[in-house]
């Protein structure tokens, strides 16, 4: 019976978490081109089989990096290395932890004055500093993960025949917000 109730507030209280995260990890602002071409940016496949697609993004309009392009992550995060380094400031009040695959810790959880993708930009955009140094060993150059906090704010066009991502606005595709093109 014990058992139960810990299971059933276990489950509550990921609900919840995950609610906070959803409203927690919008940014205050996005933009994208209407024409797709302008909206393309080229990636590369890293990893065992090529399992990571890998794409530059630009962080607070000074600062480049290469970010897995991750629609498992909740929020967009960045390896504790360059949170630090970028000097972002921590949400006060907001306390995060992450499970991935073979590992669960806490996080830190901060603020991003900008992240731009290609053409595309989100402003006041929230993410997570963990230790990525696992995920390192797939590409070197990583620095975190693109998270679906940036990427559910696009019309999302992976084309694997030419190794691009295409981010549109959603109401330039003729399509509803909800629909995603995931791969081609």
């Amino acid at each position: 019976m014990r058992i139960m109730r810990v299971m059933r507030l276990a489950t509550t209280l990921v609900a919840l978490l995950a609610l906070a995260c959803n409203e927690l990890g919008k940014p205050s602002s996005v933009s994208a081109p209407a024409d797709s071409a302008a909206g393309e940016i080229p990636f590369h496949l890293a990893g065992p089989n090529g399992t990571a697609i890998i794409v530059p993004a630009v962080l607070n309009g000074r600062d480049s990096v290469s970010l897995i392009l991750d629609t498992g992550a909740t929020l967009t995060c960045l390896d504790t290395s360059v949170a630090n380094a970028l000097h972002l400031p921590e949400r006060i009040g907001v306390v995060g932890a992450g499970v991935g695959v073979g590992s669960t810790g806490r996080m830190r959880i901060v603020k991003l004055d900008s992240i731009r993708v290609g053409a595309a930009s989100a402003t006041g955009i929230t993410a997570c500093a963990i230790d990525l140094s696992n995920v390192r060993m797939m590409s070197p150059s990583v620095r975190g993960l693109l998270g679906l906090n940036f990427l559910r704010n696009f019309h999302v066009t992976l084309d694997f025949q030419r190794n691009v991502l295409t981010l549109q606005r959603p109401a330039s595709t003729g399509r509803s917000a909800t629909g995603r093109t995931i791969a081609r």
